[in-house]
């Protein structure tokens, strides 16, 4: 495609999508889309049917790794790293949203609702992640920290440092949370004896440990529903 028709192709393609809605167009389209943001001349559909022949949909594109996205021809880092960058930001507005629902910080006082929150924290993470969410005495939840980083298997927890980010944050009581990325929600035996060891040492300095949150698949599990709390 010459300069002249890609500008073309992008015109009928911005029309396509306000007459039928982005949620109608193809998956090459959407991609497409997509990259008109980074990419600003050419041949984005060709970019396109690479990545998705490569990572096999578009939310494979959208949860791949920048390393993988880079190997198309046409992707440099920027534009990778702007897609690898979208699924999270799913996250931050599901966080937004539930801020704006609730007309102040998230309510975190029922098991669905820590479920809820604790999902928009695992966006395209494609390694183990272990959060510490601060809530304060009317149940809202107002602060979360990544404590850890890890690989698609494991990571590693210090039960001292999640209590000192706890003492930090002045939290009257914490949610912790972490992902499975293989989707498997069952609690590994390490699982379920961290949050014993949290629940503890929690109770000495006078912090409640509300729940431990799995999620994986899309799904969540409460670990206090099992009874570990």
């Amino acid at each position: 495609m010459a300069a002249g028709e890609h500008e073309g192709h992008r015109k009928r393609l911005d029309d396509k999508s306000n007459l039928l809605g982005f949620e109608f167009l193809e998956e090459h389209e959407q991609l497409e889309k997509l990259l008109f943001a980074v990419i600003p001349r050419g041949n984005t559909n060709e970019i396109a049917h690479q990545l998705l022949k490569q990572c096999g949909s578009l939310y494979g594109v959208l949860t791949a790794d920048v390393k993988e996205l880079v190997k198309v021809p046409g992707m440099g880092n920027r534009a990778a790293q702007f897609l690898h960058d979208l699924y999270p930001l799913l996250g931050c507005v599901e966080r937004c949203m539930l801020k704006e629902a609730d007309k102040k910080y998230p309510d975190v006082s029922t098991t669905e609702a820590r479920g809820r929150y604790a999902k928009t924290l695992f966006y395209g993470e494609l390694v183990e992640n272990f959060y510490l969410v601060s809530v304060n005495k009317s149940m809202r939840a107002y602060r979360f920290d990544k404590i850890s980083q890890g690989s698609k298997e494991e990571t590693s927890v210090y039960v001292q440092e999640v209590v000192k980010q706890a003492l930090r944050t002045q939290a009257d009581g914490v949610l912790i949370a972490h992902n499975h990325p293989s989707g498997n929600l069952h609690p590994s035996q390490a699982d379920l004896q961290i949050t014993r060891q949290l629940y503890m040492a929690m109770q000495a300095v006078g912090i409640d440990l509300l729940d431990h949150i799995i999620v994986g698949g899309g799904e969540f599990l409460s670990l206090k529903e099992l009874g570990i709390l």
